[in-house]
Parts: C-alpha cells; sequence; structure tokens
C-alpha cells in the first residue's frame, strides 16, 4: 500500500519540485516504525524536553506535480462520476495532507526526485495528559540548500491505513 503526501519546503519559493512525497507501507517500515515509536516514548519518559528522534533512511520517493495527474487520470479511469471521484480525492488529501495513492498509478513511469540526506522521524507531540506520535519524511533535493518534509502522519492513522480503516474516496487503493 502507498500512502501519498503533501511537502512543505524550508523555502516558501523552491521546494526542488518535491510537490509531493510517496511511502510504500510495508510490512517491515510499518514494525520498523512501531518500534521507534516506542523508543521515543521511552526516551519522552526520562526526558520531557525531547521532541524528534531522527533516523537516516529513504523509504519516500519525492515527485513533482505530475504525480497528481497519474493519480487523477487513475481514479478517472475507473469511476462512474469521473469528476466527482476526483474532487473528492482532492478534498480528502487536501485535507489530511496525506492519503492511499489510487489503483492504477504507475509510479515506475514517473521519475522521482533526486535527493540526499533522506530521513524519516519521530515527533513527540503532548496533548493535554496524553502523549501522541507523529512520522514525516524529510529529505534536501540533490544541488539545494533546502529541506522538504513531507506532512505529519499521526501514529493512529498509520495504523488506520495498515489495517484497512482509513476512507480511500475515488476509487481503490494501490
Amino acid at each position: 500500500m502507498h500512502i501519498i503526501f503533501h511537502t512543505h519546503s524550508s523555502d516558501p519559493h523552491y521546494n526542488g519540485d518535491c510537490d509531493y512525497a510517496v511511502v510504500e507501507l510495508t510490512p517491515a517500515l510499518v514494525e520498523q516504525i512501531r518500534r521507534r515509536v516506542e523508543l521515543a516514548r521511552q526516551a519522552r519518559s526520562q526526558d520531557d524536553d525531547l521532541y524528534e528522534l531522527y533516523f537516516w533512511g529513504s523509504t519516500a520517493d519525492f515527485y513533482d506535480h505530475r504525480l497528481i495527474e497519474a493519480c487523477e487520470k487513475a481514479i478517472a479511469a475507473t469511476a462512474e462520476d469521473a469528476d466527482q471521484a476526483v474532487q473528492d480525492w482532492m478534498d480528502h488529501l487536501d485535507q489530511g495532507e496525506h492519503a492511499l495513492l489510487p489503483a492504477g498509478v504507475n509510479l515506475e513511469s514517473l521519475e522521482p526526485e533526486r535527493t540526499e540526506c533522506d530521513q524519516i522521524l519521530n515527533r513527540c507531540c503532548p496533548s493535554g495528559q496524553n502523549l501522541g506520535f507523529e512520522v514525516a519524511w524529510t529529505a534536501i533535493p540533490k544541488h539545494s540548500d533546502v529541506n522538504v518534509t513531507t506532512s505529519d502522519l499521526p501514529l493512529e492513522a498509520l495504523e488506520a491505513y495498515w489495517h484497512g480503516a482509513m476512507p480511500c474516496p475515488g476509487g481503490q487503493t494501490t
């Protein structure tokens, strides 16, 4: 299963064409994230100042705007009301800043942007008495000095995707 994310750049005028990111959720990646969240939970219990833990790893691929065009075409190809299905999916992506990649998107036909210093990070997000955790991916587009980071994925949303409980407006998932 693949999740698409909005990205944010440290430079509001340049993102190295890393408009979106795609992460393939595999059993190994989900287990790794769970282990790292537990590590963050333990570290946070010993030091309240912990906010983020960064780990090297290139589990996200970053793409330009053509990825969205491919998503729209894939949704339109399978939906009865193509315009409404595309709009529903786009609204879902824009609202949560992440969504399931629609079935039929051929990622191999799209060239990911070249990046370096790719990392995955876990964030501790205190909320009242509870401590939540989020995961995000970050990279530096080649030949630049900006950081591009995906939107945050709360651990609860990761689990919902993994267990098939996250809705996917506009069509089936990959």
